[in-house]
C-alpha cells in the first residue's frame, strides 16, 4: 500500500503515451477504444502504466477483409492461413439457419474450442452457456443480423477455469441475402485475468482515495484545475466543482499578486515541483479551511510540459492547533508577567532563567540585572544550604516538589520572611529541567500569628488566673479548666477535671433540675445565657459544696460550647443570713398572694415568679424562669398580647390592663386578667416589665351563663338581622340584574352604531359621524358604569376570609403595576414597612388599589408627585393612612365624597366612573371599620381607614 501514492502519480504521466496506441489494439484486448478516457480517469495511473506495458508487449493482430458477396470459402489465401496456424485462434462459420459448418483446410481447433460444434446449431453450442437476460438480449442481435461477441467461460481437462471469445460478423451474398456468420474464436484467459486484476486495482485506488486523509487534483499546461478528487480528504465541503477551470489563485478570496501565490507563481513558471503550499478557502458555510498542497509537473510523451498533478490536504485542525497554542503561549506569558505573585524559573545550576515584574520588584532589582545570577544572592546563607538541599533530591526523583519558609533580602535591604514554593519542570531532550519558584510574603502573617500567640498566651492567662471557677464544656463534657475551678473541686494531676461530665459533679439532689436547665438551653439558641443559679456541687473527694452557676454560649475549637462559671458562695452564706431573713418575710407575703408576681427583662424572659404561678399553670417555676412568657400565651392571643408588651418596653404605655388566655400544664388555658408596668432602672430607663397576671376564668365562666341567658335576645336580633339582610339582598341582586340586563342593548347600540360608522360613512356628512361617535362614546361609558355597579354589587355578596396580611407588601405590588402602565411619571413614593392587618386578601386590595389609583390620577399635574402610605396610632387603635400632593378638594363636599357616582371633579378634568370610593367604603365597611378623608384643594388629599382586630 506504501506505493500506491507513487504508482498514482507515475502512472497519471504514463497514462496518456500508454493508451496512444491504435483503437484496434484495444479493441483485440476488448477494451473499446471510447473507454480509455475512463481508464485514464476512474482507473488512475496505474490502470493506464499496466494497460500501456500490456499493449507494447503483445503485438495487435491484422483483422481479416470481409469478403465480397458471392466469395468462395473454399481455401483461405496464404497470409490469412499462416497467421491462423501461428495463432490459438479458431475460425468458424454458420449458414443461414445458424448451424456450425466444417471449414477446408482450417488449423485444428484449440482445446477450449467446442470440439462437436460442425453439424449444430448456434442454439444448441453457444446459447445454453449465456446468462440468461444476456442470451434473450443475444438472441435479438442474431435475429437483427448484427454483429455478434460473446465470452464463455470454459473449464480446460485439468479443471482449470479459461475464457473463450466469439466474435463473428453476418454475411451476405450479391442480392442481400443472409448466408450465415464467420467469426473467429480467440482465448482470452490472460486478458480476463489481466481485467479482473485491474478491476480489483480500480477498487483499491478508489478506496484509497475514498479513505486517505489527502485529495488528489490534476492541471493543464495552462494550470486550470481539471480534476480534483474533493471527495476523499475531508475536503468535499469546498465544493472542489467550482473550482476546476480554474487556476488555484483565480479561487474566490485570492489575488495573485498577494503572499502567498507571487511566489508560488514564480516556482510554477519555472516547472519545478512545490511542496506544502498553504492557503486559506472557505467552504459551502462561509468557514475558514487552510489547505496544504504538494504537486510534480507532468509531461506527455514526447517530453512537453502537459501540467500539474499532487495531493491536497487539510491542516485546518493544525493551523487552529498552532494558532491555540500561540495565543495560549501569549496568554501564559501575560498571565506570568501581570501575575499579582511573585513567581519564577531558575535553573538546575541554581540561577535565575525568568523573573515576573512582581518578583523582580519584590527583590528590588531589574528582571534582566536578577537573570542569570545565583538564587543564593537574595536569601540568607542557611536558607540557601537548605534549598541546595532539597532541589537536589528533586533533581534525584526522591521528591517533585517543596515548599518552606526562608528568609529573603527584599527591596531597601530588608530581610522578610517568606513562603518558598518549589516544584520540578521535568524537561526533554529540547529543554532542560528546570524549577517553577512562588515566592510569598508572609512577614505581617508572621507578625500577626506572633501577636496572636501573645495573645492567646494573656488571654490564657487571664483564664486560669481569674478567681472565678470557670468550665469549658462542649456536649455536656469539661475540656478546659482553670486553677479556680481546681482548687474548688480538689482536683490534681492524677485526678483532672477535663474529661469529667458536668452533671456528675452536681449534687444528687439538685442535677434532674440543673440538667432540665441546660437541656432547655441547649434546645433555645435565642437564648445567650443561663441565669445565675445556686446549686449544690460534690468535689472530687466527695465533699459537698455550695455554688452558684451561671454560662454563656460561645465557640471553643471550631464547636460550639458553654463557659461555665462558677461561684462559691460559702463566705457570702453567713454575710447574706441576715438578708434572707429580710427577704423571707417578704418572700411570704409574695408567695402567699394568690395572683401571679412576675417580672421580665427587655427582651421578655421570665426573671422573677412566685409560687402562685405554678398553683395556675402546673409549670415549675424555677425551669420557667428564662423562658419568654409569650411561650405560656395561647396561639390565639400572642400577638396581641405582644404588642401591649412592646408598648410598655417602648415607653407608649405606663400601665397596661388586658385579658388573655395563659397555657397550663395539663388543664387547659385559663382566663387571666393582666396589668403590667415597666420596670425601670436607676436611671429611668425601661430594663423590662413587671406586673400581675388575675386568673379570671370563673369570672369567665359566670360571663358565658349571662351570655346563655341573653342568647333569646340575641336570637330574635338576629331573626330581624336575617330579614335586613334578605331585603338588601333582594335589592344588590335586582340592581345586579339590572345592570346585566342593560348590557345586551347598550352592546347592540354599540354594535349597530359602528356598522352604520363603518358601512355608511361615505352618506354621512361630518356631524352625522359626529352624532354617531357620541353615541358610541356614551354606550361605552354606561358600560363601564355597569360593570363597576356589578362591582360594587359584587363586593357585598363576596364571603370573607380573615387573615394576616402584609398592607405593605400590596401597596408596593400596586405602586409597581402603576410603575409600569406609566413609567415616565417621576413620583417620590414612601411605604412604611410590615404593616400587618387581619383583613380579607382580595377584598382589601380592591380597597387599596382604589386608592391608590386616585393618589396616582389626581397627581397627575404635578411634576414631582408625592403619595405615602403609612400608619399611626389614634386612641389605642391603628388608622392607616394613603396621602398624596394632587388636586385635593373642598371639604364642604366630603359628605358625598363616598356615595356612588358622585364626582367632585369635572370629567374632563380627571377620568372615572365615581363608583371607586364607594367601593372602598364597602370593603371597609365590611371589615367593622370604617374610612374617612382630609384635604385642602390644590394640596393633596389623605384617606383614612381602620379596620376590626
Amino acid at each position: 500500500m506504501a506505493a500506491l501514492p507513487l504508482l498514482l502519480t507515475a502512472g497519471g504521466v504514463l497514462a496518456p503515451a500508454a493508451l496512444a496506441g491504435p483503437a484496434s489494439a484495444l479493441e483485440n484486448l476488448g477494451i473499446a477504444s471510447e473507454a480509455s478516457p475512463y481508464l485514464l480517469t476512474v482507473g488512475g495511473g496505474l490502470a493506464g502504466l499496466l494497460l500501456g506495458l500490456l499493449l507494447r508487449r503483445r503485438p495487435p493482430a491484422p483483422l481479416a477483409p470481409r469478403p465480397t458477396p458471392g466469395e468462395s470459402h473454399s481455401a483461405p489465401p496464404a497470409p490469412w492461413r499462416d497467421f491462423v496456424e501461428l495463432s490459438a485462434d479458431w475460425p468458424w462459420e454458420t449458414d443461414a439457419t445458424m448451424r456450425f459448418v466444417a471449414i477446408p483446410d482450417a488449423p485444428t481447433a484449440p482445446s477450449i474450442a467446442p470440439a462437436d460444434a460442425p453439424g449444430r446449431t448456434w442454439e444448441e453450442v453457444i446459447i445454453p452457456e449465456l446468462p440468461t437476460d444476456f442470451a434473450i438480449a443475444h438472441r435479438d442481435t442474431l435475429s437483427r443480423h448484427g454483429p455478434i461477441a460473446v465470452t464463455l467461460t470454459r473449464r480446460s481437462a485439468t479443471g482449470e477455469v479459461r475464457y473463450l471469445e466469439i466474435r463473428g460478423r453476418p454475411v451476405f451474398d450479391a442480392s442481400g441475402r443472409f448466408q450465415g456468420y464467420r467469426g473467429i474464436g480467440r482465448e482470452v484467459t490472460d486478458r480476463a485475468r489481466l481485467s479482473a486484476d485491474l478491476e480489483r486495482n480500480e477498487e483499491r485506488i478508489h478506496a484509497l482515495i475514498a479513505y486517505s486523509t489527502d485529495g488528489y487534483w490534476e492541471q493543464d499546461a495552462n494550470l486550470h484545475y481539471t480534476a480534483i478528487t474533493a471527495s476523499s480528504g475531508h475536503l468535499a465541503d469546498l465544493a472542489a466543482e467550482d473550482a476546476i477551470g480554474a487556476r488555484r489563485w483565480e479561487l474566490p478570496g485570492e489575488s495573485p499578486d498577494e503572499a502567498p501565490w507571487a511566489e508560488h507563481i514564480t516556482q510554477l513558471k519555472q516547472i519545478e515541483p512545490f511542496s506544502n503550499l498553504v492557503f486559506c478557502r472557505q467552504d459551502r458555510n462561509g468557514r475558514a479551511v487552510w489547505l496544504s498542497e504538494s504537486g510534480i509537473p507532468v509531461f506527455d510523451q514526447r517530453g512537453v510540459f502537459a501540467g500539474y498533478c499532487g495531493t491536497t490536504r487539510n491542516i485546518t485542525d493544525k493551523v487552529m492547533a498552532r494558532d491555540r497554542l500561540q495565543r495560549d503561549e501569549a496568554l501564559f506569558r501575560a498571565l506570568f508577567e501581570n501575575l499579582p505573585i511573585n513567581a519564577g524559573r531558575i535553573s538546575t545550576d541554581e540561577r535565575w532563567l525568568q523573573l515576573n515584574e512582581s518578583l523582580s520588584g519584590f527583590l528590588g532589582q531589574t528582571p534582566g540585572a536578577l537573570v542569570g545570577t545565583p538564587i543564593d544572592a537574595v536569601m540568607t546563607p542557611e536558607d540557601a544550604a537548605a534549598g541546595k538541599t532539597l532541589r537536589a533530591r528533586c533533581l534525584a526523583g526522591e521528591i517533585d516538589r517543596f515548599s518552606r519558609e526562608v528568609r529573603y533580602h527584599g527591596a531597601g535591604d530588608s530581610t522578610l520572611w517568606c513562603r518558598e514554593s518549589v516544584r520540578l519542570i521535568p524537561g526533554n531532550d529540547d529543554v532542560a529541567p528546570s524549577f517553577a519558584i512562588v515566592i510569598e510574603d508572609i512577614s505581617a502573617i508572621r507578625d500577626t500569628l506572633d501577636d496572636r500567640r501573645t495573645g492567646e498566651e494573656r488571654y490564657r492567662q487571664l483564664f486560669d488566673l481569674s478567681p472565678e471557677a470557670t468550665l469549658v464544656c462542649i456536649d455536656g463534657r469539661i475540656h478546659l479548666s482553670n486553677a479556680a475551678s481546681r482548687r474548688l473541686f480538689a482536683a490534681d494531676e492524677q485526678h483532672p477535671l477535663e474529661g469529667v461530665e458536668l452533671l456528675s459533679l452536681v449534687h444528687p439532689d439538685d442535677r434532674a433540675m440543673e440538667a432540665a436547665r441546660l437541656e432547655q438551653f441547649g434546645a433555645n439558641p435565642q437564648q445567650t445565657a443561663l441565669a445565675p443559679l445556686p446549686l449544690r456541687y460534690l468535689r472530687l473527694d466527695g465533699e459537698p459544696i455550695n455554688a452558684e452557676a451561671t454560662g454563656v454560649r460561645m465557640h471553643f475549637d471550631g464547636r460550639p460550647a458553654v463557659l461555665y462559671a462558677l461561684r462559691d458562695v460559702a463566705r457570702w452564706l453567713s454575710a447574706e443570713q441576715v438578708l434572707r431573713e429580710s427577704r423571707a418575710m417578704y418572700r411570704d407575703v409574695v408567695e402567699s398572694v394568690n395572683e401571679i408576681l412576675f417580672q421580665t427583662d427587655a427582651d421578655g424572659r421570665v426573671t422573677f415568679l412566685n409560687r402562685a404561678w405554678r398553683h395556675t399553670t402546673g409549670f415549675d417555676g424555677r425551669l420557667t424562669i428564662g423562658q419568654n412568657l409569650l411561650d405560656f400565651v395561647a396561639d390565639e392571643d400572642r400577638g396581641r398580647v405582644d404588642q401591649h408588651l412592646r408598648g410598655i418596653r417602648e415607653g407608649f404605655d405606663e400601665i397596661s390592663q388586658f385579658e388573655f388566655r395563659l397555657r397550663t400544664h395539663s388543664a387547659g388555658p385559663r382566663w387571666v386578667e393582666a396589668t403590667i408596668r415597666p420596670l425601670r432602672d436607676t436611671y429611668d430607663h425601661v430594663v423590662g416589665s413587671s406586673g400581675t397576671l388575675d386568673d379570671i376564668t370563673t369570672r369567665k365562666k359566670a360571663e358565658q351563663s349571662q351570655h346563655d341567658l341573653n342568647r333569646e335576645l340575641e336570637a330574635r336580633v338576629r331573626v330581624r338581622t336575617a330579614e335586613l339582610e334578605a331585603s338588601n339582598r333582594e335589592l344588590e341582586a335586582f340592581s345586579y340584574s339590572v345592570s346585566h340586563d342593560l348590557r345586551a342593548p347598550l352592546r347592540a347600540i354599540d354594535g349597530f352604531a359602528q356598522i352604520v360608522a363603518e358601512d355608511y360613512a361615505p352618506r354621512l356628512d361630518e356631524t352625522g359621524r359626529e352624532y354617531l361617535q357620541r353615541i358610541r362614546v356614551a354606550t361605552q361609558k354606561m358600560a363601564r358604569l355597569i360593570d363597576d355597579l356589578i362591582d360594587l354589587a359584587r363586593l357585598t355578596r363576596q364571603a370573607m376570609k380573615r387573615e394576616q396580611v402584609n398592607l405593605s407588601q400590596i401597596v408596593e405590588q400596586i405602586l409597581s403595576e402603576l410603575r409600569q402602565e406609566d413609567p415616565d411619571r417621576l413620583i417620590e413614593i414612601h411605604v412604611e414597612p410590615r404593616l400587618i392587618a387581619a383583613a380579607d386578601r382580595a377584598l382589601i386590595r380592591v380597597a387599596l388599589e382604589n386608592l391608590l389609583r386616585n393618589a396616582w390620577k389626581f397627581t397627575s399635574r404635578r411634576e414631582v408627585a408625592q403619595i405615602r402610605f403609612h400608619a399611626e396610632m389614634r386612641d389605642r387603635q391603628i388608622v392607616y393612612c394613603v396621602s398624596d400632593n394632587g388636586a385635593g378638594f373642598d371639604m364642604s363636599f366630603a359628605s358625598k365624597l363616598f356615595l356612588p357616582f358622585h364626582r367632585l371633579h369635572g370629567i374632563s378634568e380627571f377620568a372615572g366612573t365615581g363608583i371607586g370610593l364607594a367601593t372602598v367604603q364597602r370593603v371597609i365597611q365590611r371589615h367593622e371599620g370604617r374610612v374617612w378623608a382630609q384635604s385642602v384643594p390644590d394640596e393633596g388629599a389623605s384617606f383614612f381607614f381602620t379596620l376590626s382586630h
